[in-house]
């Protein structure tokens, strides 16, 4: 039987979704399964690495994402040495606003963990020497910062993180080999999305067009990865936003977060929410804050 890991066993800060866990393996490490993501960064070595039904060749450089639900593991190590980050599948400590409107972390983090698992020779991002020194680096200020726990650490473990994240998208291939090109395509629709998601009148045309695809193409590539339509992924990429706003800022009223989100507005917003949530925006916030603005 496959052994699953849990989030909540690897923490050193309950309330904060994160751990970093250095790492060597020589020979194979078990296939496992986890409730969690990780990013993985490659300081010096190599293995065969398994990631359900396909199986790749990591090195000194590379960088990757698994999502937990899918059966992974090593074989074939050969002083394989890397950093483990681990944080959680739908709510990641570190990502932003900021950060999700970047390609690159679309492709990075969402996309290339789902391609991984229906393609193989899929190419890993691979870190040029001399940036990863300098990832390298942040990796250790990062763990010393957690395992620490000086006064003040959250907000300066937050900031590094980012930075990482940012350091690690910038260097993300723009150009696709054969095997990228549906990733690529992808990340520029997320991307799009997150930028204009607030846009009542966004179309999944205009999705397609950004993402230099016909509409048939980009709706067979949703559904292959995300098994939706890309017109239901920005009405869940809408509701996500609000249900944020719903959960953090009294400041804003219903019809104010139906406006920002793109919904138009607070009738229709209601209807959506409701049929996907089961109860209304104003429910929603009062199990929140126990009343609504």
């Amino acid at each position: 039987m496959t052994k699953t890991y849990r989030l909540s066993s690897h923490l050193l800060h309950s309330d904060i979704p994160f751990c970093i866990q250095p790492a060597i393996h020589d020979g194979a490490f078990h296939l496992h399964k986890h409730d969690f993501s990780e990013l993985m960064i490659v300081l010096s070595g190599q293995a065969d690495h398994i990631v359900g039904k396909q199986r790749s060749r990591i090195k000194t450089g590379d960088v990757f994402v698994i999502h937990g639900e899918v059966e992974h593991g090593f074989s074939n190590a050969n002083g394989l040495s890397l950093y483990n980050l681990m944080f959680d599948v739908d709510k990641p400590y570190f990502e932003t606003s900021a950060i999700r409107v970047l390609s690159g972390y679309q492709a990075l983090f969402k996309i290339d963990p789902l391609v991984r698992e229906q393609e193989s020779g899929v190419p890993y991002l691979n870190l040029s020497p001399e940036v990863l020194d300098k990832v390298k680096l942040l990796l250790g200020e990062i763990d010393v910062e957690y395992q620490q726990a000086a006064l003040g650490f959250e907000s300066v473990l937050l900031g590094m993180l980012q930075h990482l994240a940012v350091l690690l998208v910038r260097h993300y291939p723009e150009r696709a080999n054969p095997k990228q090109k549906n990733t690529l395509a992808l990340a520029r629709a997320l991307s799009f999305i997150e930028q204009n998601y607030w846009n009542s009148a966004l179309r999944a045309s205009d999705i397609a067009t950004s993402s230099y695809l016909s509409a048939r193409q980009l709706e067979r590539l949703f559904h292959q990865f995300f098994q939706v339509t890309p017109s239901q992924y920005l009405t869940d990429t809408r509701l996500s936003r609000a249900k944020q706003l719903l959960a953090s800022d009294l400041r804003l009223n219903i019809n104010q977060i139906a406006q920002q989100c793109g919904f138009g507005d607070s009738n229709y917003f209601s209807r959506v929410f409701r049929k996907h949530s089961q109860v209304s925006p104003r429910e929603f916030r009062q199990q929140h804050f126990g009343g609504e603005n």
